[in-house]
C-alpha cells in the first residue's frame, strides 16, 4: 500500500506568485548578463575607434576602412543588446506592479511578444540568453494555462486576396449547410 504514494508520483504546483517570482528572479539574471555583455560591447567600441583615430593619424586609410565597418557592426549590436536590456527591464518591472490576477492575464500575453522578440535580437548577440528567455515564456504559458486564460500569442496572419475571400465566402457556406443538416439528421 505504501508505494501508492511514492514521492515521484505527487506532483507540487508552485502559487502562481511563485512562479511569477521565479520568472522575474530569472528575468533579472538574464538582464544582468546582458549587462554585462552591453559593458563588453561599449568597451571593444571604445577600442576600436582608439585604433580608427590612430590608423587615420598614421594614414592607413585601409586599416581605419576595415576598423570602422567591424565598428559599424559592433554598434549595431551594442543597440540591440541596450534595446534588449530595456525590454527586459520593462517586462520586470511590469510584472512587478501588476497587483492582481485579471491583470496578469492581460499583461503575460504582450510582455511574451516582447521577450519572443528580445530573444530573436539577442540570438546573434548571446545565444545562451536566448534559451533562458524561451525557459521563461514557458513558465508564462504555464501561468496562464493555470489561470485557465491561455492565450496564443498573436502572429502574423497570412494575407488574403480577392480570390481567396471568394474561396473562403464559398467554403464558409457549404460549411453552414452541412452543419445545418447534420444537426436537422439528429433532430429528427
Amino acid at each position: 500500500m505504501w508505494w501508492l504514494f511514492k514521492k515521484k508520483d505527487v506532483k507540487v504546483v508552485q502559487p502562481l506568485s511563485k512562479r511569477l517570482e521565479e520568472a522575474v528572479g530569472r528575468l533579472e539574471v538574464v538582464k544582468s548578463r546582458l549587462s554585462n555583455r552591453v559593458r563588453v560591447l561599449e568597451a571593444r567600441n571604445k577600442e576600436l575607434f582608439e585604433a580608427i583615430v590612430k590608423a587615420q593619424s598614421e594614414r592607413d586609410k585601409e586599416r581605419a576602412v576595415m576598423y570602422a565597418n567591424e565598428l559599424a557592426e559592433l554598434r549595431k549590436m551594442l543597440r540591440k543588446a541596450i534595446h534588449s536590456e530595456l525590454s527586459l527591464e520593462g517586462v520586470i518591472h511590469r510584472i512587478q506592479t501588476a497587483k492582481d490576477f485579471d491583470e496578469i492575464v492581460d499583461v503575460l500575453t504582450p510582455l511574451k511578444e516582447v521577450l519572443i522578440q528580445v530573444g530573436k535580437d539577442v540570438r546573434g548577440i548571446a545565444p545562451e540568453l536566448s534559451g533562458n528567455l524561451n525557459n521563461i515564456m514557458d513558465i508564462f504559458d504555464e501561468v496562464a494555462v493555470q489561470l485557465g486564460t491561455f492565450q496564443e500569442t498573436t502572429g502574423v496572419r497570412p494575407s488574403v486576396d480577392e480570390e481567396a475571400e471568394k474561396i473562403l465566402a464559398e467554403a464558409s457556406t457549404i460549411a453552414a449547410e452541412r452543419t445545418k443538416s447534420k444537426l436537422s439528421e439528429v433532430e429528427i
